[in-house]
């Protein structure tokens, strides 16, 4: 298990691909369960959360689906199983991070410096795990970076869309 959490954690570094992570489907299944941990963990720690919590799995699944299509497209569909575990795996060790960051912002918002310092660093994560799903995307595909930055971003746009969409009330409170 620390394996596969160091091959995660290079590939969030960009010091490796989907290709490191061995093809399989028990790996993949433990990978989504860490993924639904760390969602489950964010609505614990984080109840204001919750409420987004069904729209923010499907908007994800929606963003999955698009990269699968993008890969088969490609006809790469051999690397499809890879590129799946990293994307989600890579996601739910940002997502904890981001988890961890949003409590102990909430947790000592009344120091500006605290909250401020939170709110860059949440999009710092978020801008950067756009990169990183670019990363993985084209390493899968054998394309340049920015041609998977890009397509990472396009699907990163349609998301956020969706998101702000499925939960008007969110982006107004903001």
């Amino acid at each position: 298990m620390l394996t596969l959490l160091q091959t995660l954690v290079d590939i969030i570094g960009l010091r490796k691909g989907p290709d490191a992570i061995p093809h399989s489907m028990a790996l993949f299944v433990i990978v989504v369960g860490f993924w639904l941990f760390v969602d489950l963990l964010g609505e614990l720690l984080i109840p204001d959360l919750g409420t987004t919590s069904i729209s923010g799995l499907i908007v994800s699944l929606i963003g999955l689906v698009l990269f699968a299509v993008i890969v088969a497209l490609d006809r790469k569909n051999e690397r499809l199983l890879q590129m799946m575990t990293a994307l989600i795996g890579c996601g739910a060790v940002l997502g904890l991070v981001l988890t961890i960051v949003i409590a102990v912002m909430l947790r000592f918002q009344e120091f500006s410096a605290v909250a401020v310092l939170g709110l860059m660093t949440v999009w710092v994560i978020t801008l950067f795990s756009i990169v990183v799903d670019g990363h993985i995307l084209s390493r899968t595909l054998e394309r340049p970076r920015l041609y998977g930055v890009i397509l990472a971003f396009l699907v990163f746009a349609l998301q956020y869309y969706l998101s702000t969409a499925m939960n008007p009330a969110q982006t107004t409170a903001a």
